[in-house]
């Protein structure tokens, strides 16, 4: 049986054919040509699929945020930190679109909204956070039956174009994200006779392992493998906000659990730093029966772990007594590991000492040191000789 076709030439008053049809109980006139018609056909049942398709519920998208993140906390299976983060992150996203309805969300809403964001000063990396975390949400909403369809599918990130001026300050930036072999010999020196014992100690740790605070604040006597002059790192200190509630948690992956060798300077440090513990904790009274390194020794903090804010500060100060006028903070002891035993080890080794899941992650922090840089030169001696 044939099908009688619903695009209809006519000519208009002006004796000029036109093509129109009907279609979803709406006639659309005026096309030039059949092709038109047809094609405006498409678009229109596109549309009224996907909007036949779409369902929502009436609920206010923080009610949802709210539902959402009480089911996700309630499974257990991330670490507190992370928890307060996805939080933070909720509680943004609720206050730039918390009244909307979950059901008008759609994609170019999202992708308005995340233009908003970058307009607002968001980095592209709080974007892509933002990103999984209504991600999250929204696959709540469709498990549950709030949502028919994830509507950030399909939703792309704006791009963020550097400017020159931007290429140019990084270039010049470059150098400012490690300390170079002079300048760390400067500081360790310094630290060693201006700083006291648990903190110089804890500078070694940092540099020579490239570890995170985190990781360093949670290491104890057991931790430290002097037969084979090894730390172990397989948790880390987590602070919400007194410092006597802190946690220990694993590390931040299961690649982050490894052992890091060390030079038998290092070991000392930490074998002196052990025995001076010990003999104060025979004399007087530490808040904690647990016994950790790099931990406060006033009276009513005795024996509770540094907070990293408080070795960021001491750091930062430290960096400026020597001189260097770089904006030091405490991570930046990890690029500073890696820039000065990048040359001296392959990447895998690099990324097992990091540890990262994959190299390219190292790849980060490997800053090419003022020696690297000038090799290649050697290759124009015979040229200009």
């Amino acid at each position: 049986m044939e099908t009688k076709d619903r695009f209809k030439k006519q000519k208009n008053s002006l004796g000029k054919t036109t093509w129109s049809f009907q279609a979803f109980r709406t006639t659309r006139r005026g096309f030039k040509t059949k092709r038109e018609a047809q094609h405006a056909y498409l678009e229109l049942e596109k549309d009224h699929k996907r909007r036949k398709k779409i369902f929502g519920s009436n609920e206010k998208f923080s009610v949802i945020a709210e539902m959402w993140f009480d089911y996700y906390k309630g499974l257990r299976e991330q670490k507190q930190s992370t928890y307060d983060k996805r939080e933070t992150l909720m509680k943004t996203l609720s206050m730039c679109i918390g009244d909307k309805e979950l059901k008008s969300i759609d994609t170019d809403f999202l992708v308005n909204l995340f233009f908003d964001l970058k307009e607002k000063g968001y980095s592209k990396n709080s974007l892509y956070s933002f990103k999984q975390t209504l991600n999250m949400i929204f696959n709540y909403s469709v498990k549950n039956k709030l949502l028919s369809q994830n509507p950030l599918e399909g939703v792309t990130l704006p791009k963020y174009q550097k400017t020159v001026q931007d290429l140019k300050q990084s270039l010049e930036s470059l150098d400012q994200k490690y300390l170079t072999i002079d300048e760390l010999r400067t500081f360790l020196n310094y630290a060693t006779v201006h700083e006291d014992l648990t903190l110089s100690t804890l500078y070694h740790v940092l540099f020579y392992t490239g570890c995170r605070v985190s990781e360093a604040l949670a290491l104890q006597p057991q931790d430290i493998d002097f037969n084979k002059n090894e730390i172990l790192f397989y948790k880390q200190t987590a602070v919400r906000s007194k410092q006597i509630d802190f946690k220990i948690e694993t590390t931040k992956s299961a690649n982050s659990a490894r052992r890091v060798v060390v030079t038998p300077l290092v070991m000392e440090k930490l074998k002196h730093l052990i025995v001076v513990l010990d003999e104060m904790r025979s004399q007087l009274d530490f808040i904690i029966d647990q016994s950790y390194l790099f931990v406060y020794l006033e009276p009513k903090k005795r024996g509770l772990p540094f907070r990293r804010d408080y070795v960021n500060n001491h750091i930062k100060n430290c960096v400026k007594k020597c001189g260097i006028t770089k904006p030091f903070h405490t991570h930046l002891t990890r690029h500073t590991m890696a820039s000065l035993v990048a040359e001296h080890c392959s990447w895998d080794v690099l990324k097992a000492r990091l540890g990262h899941a994959d190299k390219s992650t190292s790849e980060i922090y490997r800053h090419l040191t003022e020696d690297e840089r000038l090799k290649p030169l050697n290759a124009f001696v015979d040229l200009e000789s």
